[in-house]
């Protein structure tokens, strides 16, 4: 299953790392129950998207690592599943037995459900998105993993001044709100998506997750010369918007003769462009030195050019 590779010492007299795991495995703290049928599979679609967030994260030289490597929160990641073993179905459980997909103080967890794409497909139909994918969920839990390692008690009045107040109302008063009252009926005017209007910290991690989507496609497309060229630290945000959204409306209108969901979704109004450049400067950040010297001196701007929405 795993494509990767195991690094071994120079030094012969070095006791191999009895694990034998590659830099991706390593950060693994539970995996499903390889007992139950069509977990494997559903195993390796999550490996392969986790791998293809990695190949991002160091494209972007972005800090990662565990408690041994220095790092503080640890990365790790939890893949469960809520499923009777012996039968090998769905089940809807009780409260306390559910497998939720989000982060806490670095830990990602991700139901296998999501592995599944008629399950995913339902979930992504119930909860009115417009896209709904593994690399997707990698990407948005993520972008909470970096706002607890790159922004908290770093540069959190920076953060404020473009997603608003993280502290009021706490996040569990915003949680009971949005699933009682849904989006905010304006959501479109100034964010990413509807779930972005629960909480700042859901607003950053959906924009974080857009983010990486527009490297990644822009790196796919300058490396198949698809007339894109793109670097993922140096090209401008603005460029890299109005370039994804290029190739967005080509993608859409080509989706769409197929019968198929539109590959770019988004449309990128002038809040977002400015949340997207927050979170730009934060990624080109020397993350080599220390925490508070990562920190933005200046509140973010927005950039003069205006970047049109696609259609």
């Amino acid at each position: 299953m795993c494509n990767r590779c195991v690094a071994v010492s120079d030094d012969t007299n070095a006791p191999a790392d009895p694990r034998g795991l590659c830099d991706c495995c390593r950060f693994n703290d539970t995996i499903p129950d390889l007992s139950v049928a069509g977990n494997q599979k559903r195993w390796a679609r999550l490996e392969a998207a986790k791998r293809r967030l990695f190949y991002d994260l160091k494209l972007l030289m972005l800090p990662y690592g565990t408690k041994s490597d220095g790092v503080e929160p640890s990365l790790a990641f939890d893949f469960k599943a809520d499923v009777i073993p012996d039968k090998n179905y769905w089940r809807c459980s009780d409260e306390e037995e559910r497998v939720y997909t989000g982060h806490a103080d670095g830990r990602i967890t991700i139901n296998i459900r999501e592995a599944d794409d008629v399950e995913r497909e339902k979930l992504r139909v119930v909860m009115g998105e417009t896209q709904r994918t593994l690399i997707g969920h990698f990407r948005h839990e993520i972008g909470h993993y970096y706002w607890d390692l790159l922004i908290k008690g770093q540069c959190e009045e920076q953060f404020k001044a473009v997603f608003g107040d993280h502290n009021s109302p706490t996040y569990a008063e915003a949680l009971e709100a949005y699933y009682q009252n849904g989006p905010a009926a304006d959501w479109q005017t100034r964010l990413i998506s509807g779930y972005a209007s629960m909480h700042p910290w859901e607003d950053f991690a959906e924009t974080w997750a857009v983010y990486m989507d527009i490297v990644s496609v822009l790196d796919t497309a300058t490396n198949h010369q698809l007339g894109m060229v793109s670097h993922p630290l140096e090209t401008d945000l603005v460029t890299k918007v109005t370039q994804y959204q290029t190739l967005g409306i080509s993608l859409n209108e080509i989706n769409r003769s197929l019968g198929l969901l539109d590959a770019v979704p988004e449309v990128f109004v002038q809040p977002v462009v400015e949340k997207l450049h927050f979170i730009h400067q934060i990624a080109r950040a020397d993350h080599t030195r220390p925490p508070a010297a990562a920190t933005m001196a200046q509140p973010v701007k927005v950039p003069p050019q205006p970047v049109q929405a696609a259609k």
